[in-house]
């Protein structure tokens, strides 16, 4: 996950971030459930659960940015 200066994983458990493997031109929200340092888990809107790489998932502020 491109995380900002200062910022931790654990900064993000329960809270929303942003999936996508597009750079933006598609996605979804979801809330990051845990990590480990080869995945990430979260829970999209639907109760899915979803295993995908750090580089596919972003903290929220990254939406203002687009």
């Amino acid at each position: 996950m491109p995380l900002l200066d200062g910022e931790t994983w654990d900064d993000y458990i329960n809270k929303e971030v942003y999936v996508t493997s597009t750079y933006g031109m598609s996605g979804f929200t979801a809330v990051l459930l845990h990590y480990d340092f080869r995945n990430v888990w979260v829970e999209d809107n639907n109760g899915n659960e979803h295993k995908l790489k750090h580089e596919d998932v972003y903290g929220t502020w990254i939406l203002e940015d687009w």
